[in-house]
């Protein structure tokens, strides 16, 4: 009997071994032989292929999107990672945790789970089947006993098909326990090489040269942090503070105050035995963005890091999570082993406290994705009195190319092209509470990745009013004895501080992919809500369903282990590699003709923060039954290809049976495809200039400043020699500027310019007198008030000269415009409102003006009706109705898209009755085109997108409220947003408030008090004061025109990717379609708001019937990456493809030459002495059964800009005739020669000129 229990012990142990002791011998072994045979029973199910073998998977037949949570009790999973109060005290970095590792260590085909502790040995649980799990930690000599240890991973370090363990510690690096074979493990650390003093934490292992080991990479933190030790004796020398020579290596002063270094991270070779080797720093191994070799470690907070490989070239990158002021580092290998620092560009920011990272295909384009997690709060409440983890970073004007960090989480979405668009506001992923480990798993089997975050903290320590408490408690330190009583006493008064902030157990935060970059949280709903304090987290198949479980560490509480209880079809995968990587590490699996068309994830060794999943890969089935395959890239440079898949299935590839090479270069070895647009900015070299403005001087509570709108710019003929002339705005103190163009691309600058003392604005065309062509010029009076709202010049034997000012009734202008309303010929001016200097949201009043005897005269009767429209930014004449007469069109901040029409002289507002009043947003820019090919103009506006802070819907409209809250000639806005309840509250902190609300201090007690209270409460009688506005869109949009009303459609994502100002219409590709460019980003935000930076000034090409897509900048070769502002089309070296120019707030001005269009028709209107330019005019091509999209001639749209009133018409099949409405609404038709590409045409539709 002694002996079978000994025997069945070292299968079970535990629990289970006493249950069996209580039986007869006989039944004893007979039960133990069942279990075992249950335990193997997936080995004997196996169906040997060629290259593969599978086994069918037992799927329930009804389940639930989500999980179960599993008791302690119930599993046998009872481990807790121990860590005392009056240790976090004495050291606050133990507090981040530990993590866990999923593994079959003992090949029983069955995923086993190692849980680390800091005070608590580790535990390492055997799956017993059936959810039930033993800890065999100590007989298997993996319980690290006495070691404060961090995190784990599986993997086979030597080739022997075996998965041996690896566990980073606080003080003693890495451990190495190598797996004998039979899952007894043995202390390698000294023979790995691993060990080192470094307080060791996330492992990623791959095979980074292509030799076919798997190498480590170790994210190292610090064992201590020095704020624990309570003071560090500081010398003077030289009137300055310096770092006492022994912290010299651990302090700095770093922007303005004292900062601590981290340690070393470490790289290291394996020699395919098992031994690692080190790569030092400064060998080349790592170089710069510049590809200089690093002359030495970076000291960073390393918290994770992760291989995988982000630009499909088959070799592993490298992410690293760093802590503090410390900036993550993204490297990109070479293919043969050497890292190259990501260029600025391709990551614009980071998260400042950034924990753990995940990678994915999240739209299933085939372009890897990733998410870094930080530790903004999910609750609107919590995140006012919580104080910020550092100080924010402001961007100063002009700079584009550093590289902020931001106090949320970051999702980073791959553009193709080896750079990263920042998109987490706009998915809603910006908040997860202190987060740690994020990890992608399609938990609904819709074929779309869902995400699941593990959060919690041991207690609240941002919180603000705790902070205000420990203050308060501040006292002097002197008087010990020595400096041990002082440092004992100063870790028991840490203690009793922590203890003042409030707990902060945390659910594991899920949410689903919407599958249109958005997510929606269902913490609650998939049965996560369990509240505690989760650090690592894996992955494993603890069933044998084929879907994938999930097991979690907590700090001081039992690990969560959660069932996964869908029963969606599904296809699982694992790999067999060659040796030495024998679990594939670094293939990507592919499942082509499941619920999408192709699903693809890397296997991957460890990464995750201080954690490692099992190397087992699901996708979505959907609802075929059949057709499915699956194509392995392996590491090795080969391929493997399974067809005939099925759902429901359990699929072991080996590599030993691929046969087919891939191409040199992996998967991304595509050719690079020629782009339409090339970048000739240096063919002007023009940078405009915004000198610095408070803003929040004059208004401390402005959402954003106001000193950085422009510039405008425009394309206009102003010599009249054929060719289109370049106008670009200027900032107050710069030089408006205009570069003569000599038609085959070269740009020379034409001079006569004094500095202004406003910043200019809109920019149209106008007629002038005597033929010559004038360009009008909006002039803000934001920083300094103006004397009148528009400059006008005209260029005159090479020298640009200024004309009569325009609009002395304003005090300063934004948007300008010139139309045909009546149809008459006689031209009228409008000239937009902008902000009231230092009364936003309010705007000035807008003004009409008519073009009579040569001069612009203000129309005082119908100007009226422009006085109270608000913050105009937009403005267009455009002839919606079809009746030859231009209606005014304005994009207005806090109103709708409005829609002015003229009626015997009179104007009349139509914006209610084509259904665009409801529509109110922060409207930037307003151009029109025909996007279905109807002959009616359609309207597209620019807005602020979706990804910031702010929302936005009918429902749940954006409010502010704003008026002289506190102090006479001071215009307060306060933010708001909705809390749980719906209640509107105010959406920044006490503190920024009370900045010019100081009775805020008096009112409230505490942060708590401010942070639960409403909007009404906050302000009480001072709310009667004030007033508010709303919006309720934030999507830039095209709204179609359907005759008598409008019909609104939101631009595609990457239009909402960032606020959009300058909105262009042009067949960009020739294809006789039109199609959309939008300029996009916006730097100037308050301190605390990350800049918006993720745009790179889209091109969407229409259909013709109405849709619009995405041109990619690798297809297009358009990236502007700096504040774009203006943008205007123009063919600038005449040959029949629309180029592009993109003004940038104080930087570069972009000019884009159209290089890969088809050729399109030039066409030139010559109109009557009063409007020589034809502007209002509408013109179509003509075929033999058909017309082409209606074009409108524009002077002044889009944002403070002006297009070419030269038309590039594109166009399939060659045209038959020129068809033209002119503003009065007579047509004429006009025939194309063979062979023309450029007419140009009279008002009686005769060919003027040809070529």
């Amino acid at each position: 009997m002694c002996d079978l229990k000994k025997s069945i012990g070292q299968i079970f142990t535990g629990e289970l071994c006493l249950l069996l002791w209580c039986r007869s011998a006989r039944a004893a072994v007979l039960l133990a032989f069942a279990l075992v045979g249950a335990v193997n029973a997936a080995q004997s199910t196996w169906h040997e292929e060629t290259g593969f073998r599978w086994a069918s998977l037992e799927v329930p037949v009804a389940g639930r999107v989500g999980f179960t949570p599993l008791s302690a009790g119930a599993t046998g999973l009872s481990f807790t990672n121990v860590l005392s109060e009056s240790s976090i005290a004495a050291n606050r970095v133990l507090a981040n945790g530990s993590g866990v590792a999923v593994g079959d260590f003992d090949n029983d085909g069955l995923p086993d789970i190692y849980l680390c502790g800091l005070e608590s040995p580790n535990a390492l649980y055997k799956n017993l089947g059936n959810w039930k799990f033993a800890n065999v930690a100590p007989e298997r000599n993996v319980e690290c006993a006495g070691k404060l240890c961090r995190g784990a991973v599986f993997a086979d370090i030597n080739g022997d098909r075996s998965l041996d363990l690896l566990v980073s510690t606080v003080n003693d690096g890495v451990l190495c326990f190598v797996n004998d074979g039979n899952g007894t493990f043995s202390d390698a650390t000294v023979q790995a090489g691993t060990r080192s003093p470094y307080a060791a934490m996330t492992m990623t292992l791959a095979d980074i040269d292509g030799n076919g080991t798997l190498d480590l990479y170790v994210s190292n933190n610090r064992p201590d942090d020095i704020r624990d030790l309570g003071r560090v004796r500081m010398s003077v020398v030289n009137g300055k503070p310096a770092i006492p020579a022994q912290f010299r290596n651990r302090l700095l002063f770093h922007e303005g105050r004292v900062s601590e270094y981290g340690q070393p991270d470490q790289l290291y070779l394996n020699d395919g035995k098992g031994r690692f080797n080190p790569v030092e720093w400064n060998t080349g191994t790592f170089v710069d963005e510049l590809g200089k070799p690093l002359s030495a470690a970076p000291l960073d907070w390393g918290l994770a890091a992760a291989f995988r490989d982000v630009n499909g070239d088959s070799a592993p990158d490298l992410y690293v999570c760093n802590d503090f002021w410390t900036p993550d580092r993204f490297w990109i290998n070479d293919g043969h082993g050497r890292f190259r620092a990501i260029a600025p560009l391709a990551q614009r920011k980071t998260s400042a406290s950034s924990m753990g990272i995940d990678f994915a295909d999240l739209d299933r384009d085939g372009d890897v994705d990733f998410f870094v997690v930080d530790m903004l709060s999910r609750d609107p409440a919590t995140r006012k009195r919580q104080g910020m983890a550092d100080q924010p970073e402001t961007t100063p004007i002009g700079v584009i190319d550093n590289r902020p960090q931001v106090m949320r989480n970051t999702l980073f979405q791959n553009r193709g092209d080896g750079t990263f668009a920042e998109v987490a506001a706009g998915a809603g992923l910006t908040a997860s509470d202190w987060a740690w480990s994020p990890n992608f798993l399609d938990v609904d089997l819709d074929g779309y990745d869902d995400l699941l975050i593990s959060a919690g903290h041991f207690r609240d320590v941002q919180d603000m009013d705790a902070a205000m408490q420990i203050k308060a408690r501040q006292h002097s330190w002197t008087g010990f004895k020595n400096e041990t009583e002082r440092q004992k006493a100063f870790t028991q008064e840490l203690l009793e501080h922590n203890r003042l902030y409030p707990l902060l157990r945390i659910p594991i935060v899920a949410f689903r992919n919407s599958r249109d970059w958005t997510f929606q949280e269902t913490t609650k709903d998939w049965g996560l809500d369990r509240e505690q304090v989760w650090h690592g987290m894996a992955l494993g198949d603890f069933d044998g369903d084929g879907d994938l479980d999930l097991v979690a560490n907590s700090l001081n509480d039992n690990p969560g282990l959660f069932r996964n209880e869908s029963s969606e079809g599904r296809v699982a995968v694992r790999l067999k590699g060659r040796v030495p990587n024998t679990m594939g590490i670094g293939a990507t699996v592919r499942l082509l003709g499941g619920a999408v068309p192709a699903q693809a994830t890397e296997v991957v060794s460890g990464g995750r923060y201080l954690s490692d999943s099992a190397a087992t890969v699901v996708f979505a089935s959907g609802k075929t039954s059949g057709g499915m395959s699956l194509e392995i890239l392996w590491r090795s440079g080969v391929r493997s290809v399974v067809t005939g898949v099925l759902p429901n299935r359990l699929y072991e590839i080996d590599e030993a049976g691929a046969t087919e090479p891939l191409a040199s270069g992996g998967t991304g070895s595509a050719s690079a495809k020629p782009v339409f647009f090339e970048d000739v900015s240096a063919n002007l070299g023009h940078h405009h200039v915004d000198g610095p403005f408070d803003d929040f001087e004059r208004q401390p509570l402005l959402p954003f400043r106001l000193s950085q709108q422009g510039p405008g710019v425009g394309w206009f003929d102003l010599d009249a020699d054929g060719h289109e002339d370049l106008i670009v705005g200027a900032g107050n103190g710069g030089v408006p500027a205009v570069f003569r163009s000599d038609g085959t691309g070269r740009f020379t600058s034409v001079p006569g310019f004094e500095p202004v003392t406003s910043d200019t604005t809109g920019i149209a065309a106008s007629p002038g007198v005597n033929g010559k062509g004038v360009v009008l010029m909006g002039l803000s009076g934001y920083e300094v008030p103006a004397t009148h709202g528009v400059m006008s010049f005209e260029v005159d034997q090479g020298r640009a000269h200024v004309g009569e000012a325009v609009a002395a009734e304003m005090a300063g202008g934004s948007a300008v415009a010139v139309g045909d309303p009546n149809g008459d010929g006689q031209m009228v001016l409008f000239v937009g409102g902008g902000v009231v200097p230092g009364g936003y949201p309010l705007g000035a009043p807008s003004k009409l003006y008519r073009f009579v005897g040569g001069r612009w005269q203000l129309d005082s009767r119908n100007s009226v009706l422009f006085d109270r429209l608000g913050i105009v930014n937009g403005a267009v004449w455009s002839d919606l109705t079809g009746d030859g007469r231009s209606e005014l069109v304005l994009a207005c901040e806090w109103g709708p898209i409005r829609v002015f029409q003229s009626r015997d002289g009179l104007f009349f507002d139509l914006t209610r009755d084509l259904g665009l009043a409801g529509e109110t947003g922060w409207w930037k820019g307003v151009a029109t085109g025909d996007f279905d090919g109807d002959g009616r103009l359609d309207i597209v506006a620019s807005n602020w997108g979706w990804n910031s802070p702010y929302r936005a819907s009918r429902e749940h409209p954006l409010v502010f409220t704003y008026g002289q809250l506190a102090r006479p000639g001071v215009t307060d806005v306060v933010e708001t947003e909705y809390d749980s309840e719906g209640r509107l509250t105010p959406r920044h902190s006490i503190t920024t408030l009370a900045s010019s609300l100081p009775f805020l201090f008096e009112q409230f007690a505490n942060h708590r008090a401010y942070s639960e209270a409403s909007l009404d409460l906050v302000l009480g009688a001072r709310k009667a004061l004030g007033r508010t506005v709303e919006i309720t869109t934030l999507a830039s949009t095209v709204f179609m025109n359907r005759g008598a009303r409008f019909e609104s459609r939101a631009l595609p994502t990457v239009a909402q990717n960032a606020p959009a100002f300058g909105v262009n219409v042009g067949d960009l590709d020739g294809d006789g379609h039109e199609d959309v460019f939008l300029s996009q980003n916006f730097f100037a935000t308050r301190p605390e708001m990350p800049r918006m930076d993720a745009g790179l000034s889209p091109w969407l090409r229409g259909d013709g019937a109405g849709g619009l897509t995405e041109v990619s900048a690798s297809e297009s070769g358009i990236r502007a990456y700096g504040e774009g502002r203006g943008a205007a089309l123009g063919d600038f070296d005449g040959d029949g493809r629309i180029d592009l120019a993109v003004s940038q707030n104080g930087a570069d001005t972009r000019v884009f030459k159209n290089v890969g269009a088809k050729p399109g028709l030039r066409v030139r209107l010559k109109g009557p002495p009063s409007n020589p330019h034809g502007v209002g005019a509408v013109i179509r091509l003509q075929f033999e059964d058909a017309f082409g999209p209606a074009r409108e001639i524009h002077a002044g749209s889009g944002y403070w800009s002006q297009d070419s009133l030269i038309q590039v018409l594109g166009y399939a099949t060659r045209p038959s005739a020129v068809w033209v409405r002119w503003s009065g609404g007579k047509t004429t038709s006009t025939s194309v020669p063979a062979g023309v590409q450029s007419l140009s045409i009279d008002a009686e539709g005769m060919v003027v000129e040809s070529r």
